[in-house]
């Protein structure tokens, strides 16, 4: 029986959608490529946006177009939140929240889609089989299973954390994901022992949010105690942290970036607004001050660290001096990239019956402004290590364009450099050579 996966979303998803994927794949399971023609297609949704809702619902759409007799599994973030909604989708025949996507083979079995007899079979349903836990009412520990491989990736994302405890009044994440749990230090070891021996030099620890990772466990740790373990794992890797909250990223925090050469010069961390009225109505535990002392402290500390950040445009009641206060906060910092959205109203969330609605011309407008910005800023920071030195993890596949090696540099500059194969799924010192304004640096291996 054929089995083709997507996943939508954050580097949490991808890793849960790798957990299903090898979960069926011992079950003797054939995964195939989406979207291959395949006897039960699986759906790993995210519903961070009303556009990521809107991908969703078209992914789904695509997957039943591909097989009309297929089984459709739809699993995830979007059903966790909103799954009458999926169950109005016609061809959609089996519903499962975050907390039930490792048990995927039971409700398969369950159903009668997987026999033990041997004779699978893809049993359409009328009504869709709904199994979606409400992850708020209890504070349930860290689902997962260890993974083997990221196929066509030489970085792995793991799964260290998940939940939120934070109340900001955009955001829909808490809602489907629950509150903030942890998985135990000694899982997370063995996991990036498992994962370096197999040949993976970048290991990327990934959460909801990331910062908070210990305050559940007992006894209590924080991310540095962690990191600080991790560091004694034998062979040459490097690990990168995704995205963190700005209090949660502390001195003992810098202090080990700062000392290791393992762990990447770079750290994402979401502003949202630089306005300090926008902060509070969007509930963020931090003021535009705390932000810029962090980015201060970083840069001082750690000069050659790449800062990304989040920025949120359109927020309602955001006046075009509260949108300019933004503007100037983001241009006068060492920020070196940006992701820009523009303000999605979520069903659920306090922000959504909030007054004074941008018009979708003057949110479109602002975006355009602040992303042209990041674009200037990234342009900036690339050109800052013209005839330098970097060390680049090389990608397994060369780019489609130009056939060029491409990687990363542990601060987060996109290079492209020529080369042979055999320097794929390596890290290789480079010279960059070129700074182009697309948003990448030519480079020469050494």
């Amino acid at each position: 029986m054929k089995v083709s996966f997507i996943t939508l979303g954050c580097r949490l998803n991808q890793y849960e959608g790798v957990e299903m994927q090898e979960l069926l794949e011992e079950k003797d399971l054939k995964i195939v490529p989406f979207p291959e023609k395949a006897d039960i297609y699986v759906i790993n949704t995210c519903t961070v946006t009303s556009k990521s809702d809107y991908d969703c619902r078209q992914t789904i759409r695509r997957a039943i177009r591909s097989n009309k007799e297929a089984f459709i599994v739809v699993t995830g973030c979007y059903p966790q939140t909103n799954h009458g909604e999926i169950a109005r989708l016609p061809g959609v025949d089996l519903i499962l929240g975050n907390e039930e996507k490792l048990d995927i083979y039971d409700y398969l079995k369950r159903l009668g889609v997987i026999r033990e007899d041997s004779r699978n079979r893809a049993l359409k349903r009328g009504d869709p089989y709904i199994a979606v836990d409400r992850l708020l009412k209890g504070n349930k520990g860290v689902k997962s299973k260890e993974i083997n491989r990221f196929q066509g990736h030489i970085k792995a994302f793991l799964k260290i954390q998940t939940g939120c405890n934070l109340n900001c009044s955009f955001c829909i994440v808490r809602l489907s994901r629950g509150h903030s749990r942890s998985e135990g230090i000694e899982n997370i070891k063995r996991q990036v022992e498992n994962l370096i021996n197999r040949g993976f030099k970048e290991i990327v620890l990934s959460g909801i949010n990331l910062g908070s990772y210990g305050r559940d466990l007992s006894p209590n740790a924080e991310l540095s105690d962690l990191l600080k373990i991790l560091l004694n794992i034998n062979g040459r890797f490097r690990i990168r942290l995704s995205s963190i909250g700005p209090r949660e990223v502390s001195d003992k925090l810098i202090d080990i970036i700062a000392s290791s050469e393992s762990i990447c010069n770079h750290l994402h961390i979401p502003l949202q607004s630089g306005d300090d009225h926008i902060l509070k109505k969007m509930r963020r535990d931090y003021d535009s001050r705390l932000y810029n002392n962090l980015i201060e402290r970083l840069k001082k500390r750690i000069p050659d660290i790449g800062i990304g950040a989040d920025v949120m445009v359109g927020f309602p009641g955001e006046t075009d001096k509260m949108f300019d206060n933004t503007y100037r906060f983001v241009k006068d910092l060492p920020i070196t990239y940006l992701h820009v959205f523009t303000f999605s109203p979520r069903k659920g969330t306090d922000a959504f019956n909030l007054p004074d609605r941008i018009p979708k011309g003057i949110g479109k407008e602002r975006s355009s402004l602040m992303k042209r910005l990041g674009r200037e800023k990234s342009l900036e920071f690339r050109r800052c290590y013209l005839n330098k030195e970097l060390e680049v993890l090389i990608e397994e596949s060369r780019d489609k364009d130009n056939g060029l090696l491409n990687g990363y540099s542990d601060n987060y500059i996109p290079i492209f450099l020529d080369g042979l194969d055999s320097l794929k799924n390596t890290l290789v010192k480079v010279k960059i050579m070129e700074i182009r304004e697309e948003g990448i640096a030519i480079g020469e291996g050494l």
